[in-house]
């Protein structure tokens, strides 16, 4: 079923190009319902297949996918993937599938603090695997890694603990001179609370050989926070994995609770605010598109979620809507 059949089934129309923003013209706006789009903020369980996944990206047009498996155990977490399953979906559909070094791990989590917090073990066993692992130059990043991130409880069972991790720690300075070395990205989840971000920005301005990916728009930032970090951090890039407002909230909503350092991208009906068109104009390279569909069960909104990003990358300028959709994300991988 071809993706515009699609979307006229769930009922979105994001297809026709919106009307010009601001002062720009209507010429220089992207045609979003043909524009190629690389998933930046992929998630993997053991139970996602990966001819489903083909199925929804071609349908989608989503041309590859980031696949950071979820190691967590128990039906609540609804993941047990890993690092291998991710390359074996990369070797049976070549071009399709970027793995990752998957941060997501029972034994880096909430309830081991101490792992990140000096030498341990359990982090050093993990940073081995990890060199082992992108030294086959079949990995192009590192992460997601939990350090900030509120309860919740999603599609019936499943859900998610809340995790306050340090992020000036021992362990993630270790994670970044990993990235460094093998030149791959390190992807962080950190909900931009005042001490958390102040602690972002010494590993930051420590570790400036390491490329990050603080997802979620920065951590759900202020455009004014996110500009002075991306002025501030050449190695900083931010996704947008998550942030689209539609029936299966995620990130794009105050969800799963409000705070004062939480701010959406769009008004919920697929405006951008200004603020944040003018923060994507001023800034094109450095912001990557995900779907963030962690728990299987979100696959389901999987079409939804690129329909709503379709809508908002048609009122950026057709160079920014590009480099947004998958430039970026073609330099910062190195794909061809």
């Amino acid at each position: 079923m071809r993706f515009r059949t699609l979307a006229m089934i769930l009922g979105v129309s994001c297809f026709c190009v919106l009307n010009a923003v601001g002062s720009k013209a209507a010429d220089d706006q992207v045609n979003s319902d043909v524009l190629p789009i690389i998933d930046a903020h992929g998630h993997l369980n053991r139970d996602m297949s990966a001819e489903r996944l083909i199925q929804l990206m071609d349908a989608a047009g989503v041309k590859s996918m980031v696949l950071m498996a979820r190691y967590y155990e128990g039906v609540k977490a609804g993941g047990n993937g890993s690092d291998e399953q991710a390359l074996e979906f990369a070797r049976r559909f070549p071009g399709r599938f970027i793995p990752f070094v998957a941060g997501q791990r029972d034994d880096l989590g909430a309830r081991n603090r101490r792992v990140w917090e000096g030498h341990t073990r359990a982090g050093d066993d993990f940073l081995q695997q990890a060199e082992r692992k992108l030294q086959s130059g079949h990995y192009f990043g590192l992460g997601e890694f939990i350090l900030r991130h509120y309860a919740y409880s999603n599609f019936g069972k499943q859900g998610g603990d809340d995790v306050d991790l340090p992020v000036d720690s021992y362990l993630m300075h270790r994670i970044a001179e990993v990235g460094s070395k093998y030149n791959v990205p390190v992807l962080i989840h950190l909900e931009a609370e005042p001490d958390k971000v102040k602690e972002l920005a010494h590993l930051l301005e420590t570790e400036r050989g390491t490329m990050f990916i603080w997802a979620h728009n920065c951590g759900r930032s202020s455009a004014d926070q996110i500009r002075e970090f991306l002025n501030r951090y050449p190695n900083l890039m931010c996704d947008l994995g998550g942030m689209t407002a539609t029936r299966q909230g995620g990130y794009g909503r105050y969800w799963p609770k409000k705070t004062p350092w939480i701010h959406p991208i769009e008004d919920g009906s697929g405006k951008l605010f200004p603020e944040m068109i003018a923060l994507y104009e001023e800034f094109p390279d450095r912001f990557l598109l995900g779907t963030d569909a962690a728990h299987t069960p979100a696959l389901d909104f999987y079409l939804e979620r690129i329909v709503r990003f379709r809508q908002l990358l048609s009122q950026l300028r057709h160079e920014t809507a590009e480099k947004i959709a998958y430039k970026n994300a073609q330099t910062l991988f190195g794909l061809k």
